[in-house]
């Protein structure tokens, strides 16, 4: 009887748990014009709905001076595999520089029908994306 307790909080417990995390990483930057160039930031919700996302983040370079800051916005995405990813962007003459780090200072979002702090929670994290190498020919 004790085992079956047991077994049954465990499950309970699993069941209870967080939602996975939301994950994110830098996907590209391209030249915008007029000296300006946009970042672009992917989000994968894992399939779970995601609304009303928002991180705050701050651009600083290699001497760790702050150069740039902004809200990555994406109002609705996740609720299928059709849309189980969406891209938020930074934009600015300083996001041109490739020596920047982004720091995320603040970030929520409703997470099926929960409003969450997705860093008190810890359920944003960071993909390591490298991408792959191209090359043309043989």
């Amino acid at each position: 009887m004790k085992n079956f307790i047991f077994v049954l909080l465990v499950v309970a417990a699993s069941l209870a748990e967080s939602a996975h995390a939301l994950e994110f990483w830098h996907s590209s930057t391209v030249w915008a014009g007029q000296g300006q160039c946009s970042a672009m930031f992917s989000f994968d919700s894992g399939m779970e709905e995601v609304k009303n996302l928002q991180v705050t983040v701050t651009a600083v370079n290699k001497a760790g001076k702050k150069v740039a800051s902004g809200v990555l916005e994406i109002q609705k995405f996740g609720q299928s595999s059709a849309d189980r990813y969406a891209d938020a962007f930074l934009e600015g003459e300083e996001i041109c520089a490739d020596d920047l780090t982004i720091v995320v200072n603040k970030a929520t979002a409703i997470v099926d029908g929960k409003r969450i702090d997705l860093l008190k929670s810890k359920t944003l994290a960071v993909r390591d994306f490298k991408p792959f190498k191209i090359r043309l020919g043989k």
